[in-house]
């Protein structure tokens, strides 16, 4: 049966879609009407009557950035469920590097970082030496960029490859373009030559923000750029670029390459060819509608400290991989703590919240972080709060790690041992 007009795949979809947020009205509302939900989406699909909405879109501000979150309603993620689970996901995945490590089942960052350090400690086995070069790049604006004629013709590609059933294909392609036309952004206020400007040039997605509403007529559409939260967006993140990896895998032949998202990297010992290798990621990411970032793009030596995804790496002329945190982590850290502490006090955010939140971001982080770097986190959050966090089962080490005092502590950097030859 066609995946979208199948009454248990939908309801499957919309269970996915409740997992995320359980505790939250709209997605209880939902549960209690599950069933009347999946035969009304039912009916919809295969009237060809449904039509996704824009979302609510938030602004958050991280690391001095400022980006719209759009959360869509429980019945548009049980659409996007469907569509990226059952069919964008398994048309996608063959096509796909293994070292491209986002927004997949058993990848993530964790996941990025060991194929990292794993390459570094190959490139040592292979020519027996930390002399060499790591090219880092970076896109400026990723998902605010993507041109949609450009991105649709990449996932009906794939689609066309992949799908066999003629009616859940056509279906797809539809769904494709109703979520796309969500994503648009009113530019009614701008001239023609300006909105010229923006299909050339970069974006700013928060462009609208503040904004008289009676500007906003809707007349103008700008069709570039994803929405950051949207599911589909997580597929179009890991696809769009796939040429620039199978470019470097296959065309160049660099074994020691990977992704994640927006950020590449690739270490070899001879400069002149990562030159060559990132003048062919210029001239795809130009065919392609990307910007690249000029400022966070470098060609660095691997034998001196170098910063990806917030860790700082280097190799020794041994074969370790010293890692660490980035400091400014730490400092951005210590000062969330402060702010939430201030928070409590007016009343505005409860104790649990902050508890949580530290607790996930110290896991993240305690294997890059030096004893006394730990010690003295767990020392502010023991002053600001009069306690320690409270840790389950499984975060021994973790928690005697933050109970050991900091005086003595002068580690500054976890290694890792060079594997055997």
């Amino acid at each position: 049966m066609n995946t979208f007009y199948d009454a248990n795949a939908i309801y499957d979809a919309g269970s996915k879609a409740m997992r995320g947020s359980p505790f939250k009205y709209g997605t209880q509302l939902f549960e209690m009407n599950h069933l009347l939900r999946t035969a009304e989406l039912q009916r919809d699909m295969m009237n060809g009557t449904y039509r996704p909405g824009p979302g609510q879109k938030f602004q958050i501000r991280e690391r001095g950035k400022s980006r719209f979150i759009t959360s869509n309603t429980m019945v548009d993620k049980t659409v996007n469920h469907l569509l990226c689970d059952d069919v964008l996901s398994p048309a996608l995945r063959k096509y796909l590097i293994y070292d491209n490590g986002a927004s997949q089942k058993g990848k993530g960052v964790s996941f990025h970082r060991k194929r990292f350090e794993a390459h570094l400690h190959k490139y040592y086995n292979t020519y027996g030496t930390n002399e060499g070069y790591a090219l880092l790049v970076d896109f400026s604006g990723y998902y605010a960029n993507i041109p949609h004629d450009r991105c649709i013709e990449v996932l009906h590609y794939f689609l066309e490859r992949e799908v066999k059933d003629p009616e859940e294909l056509r279906v797809a392609k539809e769904l494709i373009g109703h979520i796309f036309r969500t994503f648009e952004i009113d530019v009614s206020r701008f001239s023609d030559e300006e909105i010229a400007e923006m299909y050339n040039g970069k974006v700013d997605p928060m462009l609208n923000i503040s904004v008289d509403p009676g500007a906003l007529t809707g007349e103008k559409m700008l069709r570039k750029g994803v929405d950051i939260g949207n599911q589909t967006s997580q597929e179009i993140g890991i696809i769009y670029p796939h040429r620039i990896d199978n470019y470097a895998k296959i065309v160049m032949g660099v074994k020691n390459y990977g992704r994640y998202t927006d950020d590449f990297y690739a270490f070899h010992p001879d400069k002149a060819f990562l030159r060559a290798l990132l003048d062919g990621i210029r001239a795809i990411a130009e065919d392609y509608g990307l910007i690249i970032n000029e400022r966070k793009t470098r060609i660095c030596k691997l034998s001196q400290p170098f910063r990806h995804l917030q860790i700082c790496y280097a190799l020794t002329d041994t074969g370790r991989v010293i890692r660490k945190i980035n400091p400014k982590s730490i400092t951005r850290e210590r000062r969330k703590l402060k702010a939430y502490k201030r928070l409590l006090d007016q009343g505005r955010i409860d104790y649990d919240t902050i508890e949580n939140a530290f607790k996930s971001w110290i896991g993240g982080h305690f294997k890059y972080m030096s004893m006394q770097q730990i010690a003295h986190m767990s020392d502010l959050y023991q002053q600001l709060y009069g306690r320690r966090p409270t840790w389950k089962t499984g975060h021994s080490r973790l928690r005697w790690l933050m109970a050991q005092s900091s005086t003595g502590s002068a580690s500054t950097a976890t290694t890792t041992s060079a594997p055997r030859s």
